[in-house]
């Protein structure tokens, strides 16, 4: 029995999300509201701390936290998206934390409207995300690197290799396609969304629900991707030591 990568794996996992809530108000609450917003995505993708601390009250060591793990649990997405095990000493792993930083950076989204509450009911944020193409544009490529690679593993190329040794190699191969296309950001259809920025006496947040749907928008990932046949959890041809 072979072990044969499948061409993508269906979905990627659910990322962590931080949505610390807001306690100042300088300027209207709608102006507010929709800082705060930004500013969520800022910390969470970019690493753009400066409104999220003034609106939040955290540090920014604890900023600079949000950030970090929130391209941890990106790059592990990643990792699973591609079917790729951490068997390795963390190499892997921490080449996918810096393309996640790199595909990340270019996120993009902008606030184009605003609905205000009525009688304690939340601010509407229209929050317009333009979903990154990364994946999406390299897509054709890793097919072709993974159906090259199945080639390899029926010619018996890998029979005597060990399972960090396979793994490694594959992962190799897609995080240099992925690299390729990185620096070449571009966008798909913008999507608008209606996020409802809820109040409290004291503070304002959005809920993680929201904060989920904009994510799955950040980044286009096909629906149903084209897949072979599920991989089997071992193979008898893979050496593990």
């Amino acid at each position: 029995m072979k072990l044969t990568k499948k061409l993508i794996a269906i979905t990627m996992v659910l990322v962590l999300t931080f949505s610390l809530s807001g306690c100042a108000l300088f300027d209207s609450k709608a102006k507010v509201y929709s800082r705060y917003v930004v500013s969520l995505l800022d910390i969470n993708y970019k690493n753009v701390s400066k409104d999220y601390t003034t609106l939040t009250g955290v540090s920014q060591k604890d900023a600079e936290a949000v950030y970090v793990a929130n391209m941890d649990y990106q790059a592990h997405n990643l990792m699973n998206y591609y079917g790729i095990k951490e068997v390795d000493d963390g190499t892997i792993l921490s080449e996918f934390y810096y393309l996640a930083q790199s595909i990340f950076a270019n996120a993009k989204y902008e606030v184009t409207g605003v609905k205000e509450g009525n009688n304690g009911e939340p601010y509407i944020i229209q929050l317009t995300v333009y979903p990154l193409d990364t994946l999406e544009t390299s897509y054709d490529s890793i097919v072709a690197y993974i159906e090259d690679f199945n080639a390899r593993v029926d010619d018996g190329d890998y029979n005597n290799t060990t399972e960090v040794e396979y793994e490694t190699e594959f992962a190799e191969g897609i995080i240099e396609i992925l690299k390729s296309t990185v620096d070449k950001a571009g966008y798909m259809d913008p999507i608008t969304m209606e996020i409802p920025v809820q109040p409290t006496d004291e503070y304002y947040y959005i809920n993680d629900d929201d904060f989920l749907a904009i994510d799955k928008n950040i980044l286009y990932v096909r629906d149903t991707p084209a897949t072979t046949e599920e991989a089997p959890a071992a193979s008898e041809d893979v050496e593990n030591k």
